[in-house]
């Protein structure tokens, strides 16, 4: 006797068939036919050549009487595999019944749901397609692959079962994932609209954090000189999330858009803007100009544009360059020797920080400049690469100095977004990133790596589910494999190389032009 406690109803008891040896169930039905869920069904012999093992197919009597009128089907998601005659599973470890095992991820696939979600979940934490696609055929005992080139740990293809779960199935957890995610940014945005029109402050602004990390490729030409050259870059944007604790708000950064591109220029940041779908009230940046193009162009036409707030780490690293670049600002330090500017200029750059912004007025800031020019003016030093900089930022810093007074918990540096992109887009880059070349299936996968930082694959169930529920929906199908590869040119004489979607410029643009963005 079991006792079955369900979520929304009384608990209650029931029985069931067990086995000499232990408690587990043996007995189960068959799978109802989908024209007719009265009927009578029963196994019909086993079918399938493609697949690692033969299928189970079914006969469906509707009306019981009639022996003669019957029909044949399959389930729409095929088991795995089939044991007849046994009730020990050693895949399973465990007692199934006869029409029980994992099914698997979709029709013509040979692979259960559960490894694909595994493999998956691996693939967005940094793991290469290729350790993914060995693993996964080790644990599985599979031993047919594509006719291929040989390695040293088999045969040179196998990363392409990785690659083609990305590209198949990948879309299906990110449109779950980027569905939550557009739902909660409409509710805010709602909110948001509300105390506007109320003319009131919202404690809780929609902000966003961008940055670039550019991806080099490396090699050593015919003079053995070590050369190197940026071939495209991710683009990412993090968002803000506010909670309460012990009366004080706290912020948390969490990933929203990974975006590969052949260039990180303001045509490619309109293109991830585009995407983002809402209009946020502030974007941190770190002052590029490229992206401060961008703000400028994409929102041109809003009638509350997003305040850019520049991030001090970068004015303040900027301003100290500018200093180190002019003669006789630092002293040389004779342990490892490490350069320090002036205790008199130190200390001035020290006043760059929130505490002191929070206090600042732009008359404030405007004797700020005045005060480091006639440092080094004292010292008969030039100040023109100081001018340099505070022409580019003094006016950006004024312009925020009441928002930094009115919003203390707001952020003044990209730092969020760049953990991000250390701990989550560098594992996927290291030591490989020059050798992703699709720009379609590239995305997919970063759009993995923002499933993971929402929490998605903490619940392997639920992304097996989801996997599930879109096979079943389609009749058991997925999206064919490899329609996003990239074509390649028929005459080989004509091209010395292979072509990358990923890396063509022009690409970007056509991209941007398609959506009215150029």
């Amino acid at each position: 006797m079991f006792r079955c406690a369900p979520v929304g109803s009384d608990p209650h008891k029931f029985s069931v068939v067990l086995t000499a040896g232990g408690a587990m169930p043996v007995w189960s039905p068959p799978p109802p036919c989908p024209e007719h869920p009265d009927g009578h069904v029963v196994r019909d012999g086993r079918y399938g050549s493609s697949s690692a093992k033969r299928r189970q197919r079914y006969r469906c009597y509707p009306d019981v009487s009639n022996r003669q009128d019957y029909h044949r089907f399959t389930p729409v998601l095929p088991r795995d595999h089939v044991h007849t005659g046994e009730d020990q599973c050693d895949d399973c470890e465990e007692l199934r019944g006869t029409h029980r095992g994992d099914q698997a991820v979709s029709r013509r696939q040979s692979w259960s749901a559960q490894v694909v979600a595994e493999a998956l979940r691996d693939l967005s934490r940094g793991a290469t397609y290729a350790e993914v696609s060995k693993r996964s055929r080790e644990m599985t005992h599979r031993t047919r692959t594509r006719a291929g080139r040989t390695g040293r740990d088999g045969p040179k293809n196998w990363w392409h079962i990785a690659a083609d779960w990305t590209e198949v199935y990948g879309p299906v957890l990110w449109s779950h994932v980027e569905e939550e995610l557009c739902r909660q940014a409409e509710v805010a945005v709602a909110e948001r609209d509300e105390l506007r029109a109320a003319g009131k402050d919202n404690p809780a602004p929609l902000a966003i954090v961008i940055d670039d990390k550019p991806v080099a490729a490396k090699w050593v030409d015919a003079s053995r000189k070590r050369s190197s050259r940026d071939i495209f870059a991710v683009l990412s944007v993090a968002e803000l999330s506010w909670h309460s604790r012990g009366g004080e708000i706290d912020r948390q950064h969490r990933l929203r858009l990974a975006r590969a591109y052949a260039t990180s220029d303001h045509i490619a940041w309109k293109l991830v803007f585009d995407e983002l779908g809402y209009v946020p009230d502030y974007i941190i940046t770190d002052a590029d100009d490229s992206q401060l193009k961008a703000v400028r162009e994409f929102y041109a036409g809003e009638a509350h544009p997003p305040v850019v707030i520049p991030s001090m780490f970068h004015i303040r690293n900027g301003v100290e360059l500018a200093l180190f670049e002019t003669a006789g600002t630092f002293t040389q330090q004779v342990s490892g020797g490490i350069r320090e500017l002036h205790p008199e200029l130190a200390d001035h750059i020290a006043l760059l920080s929130r505490r002191h912004l929070a206090k600042t007025s732009a008359a404030d800031w405007t004797q700020w400049w005045d005060d480091l020019e006639g440092a080094l003016i004292a010292r008969s030093l030039p100040v023109e690469r100081v001018r340099l900089r505070r022409g580019r930022y003094e006016q950006e810093v004024a312009a925020i100095l009441p928002t930094i007074a009115k919003l203390p918990h707001l952020p003044l540096s990209t730092g969020g977004v760049e953990v991000a992109i250390r701990q989550k887009i560098e594992p996927l880059l290291d030591n490989r990133g020059h050798a992703f070349a699709n720009l379609e299936r590239t995305n997919r996968l970063f759009d993995l790596v923002v499933c993971d930082a929402h929490g998605l694959f903490h619940d392997l169930p639920h992304v097996i589910g989801l996997l599930r529920a879109d096979s079943a929906e389609h009749d058991g199908w997925s999206s064919p494999l490899r329609a996003v590869a990239d074509p390649q040119p028929a005459d080989a004489t004509a091209w010395t190389g292979r072509y990358s979607s990923l890396r063509d410029q022009l690409l970007v643009r056509e991209l941007a032009r398609a959506k009215g963005l150029s």
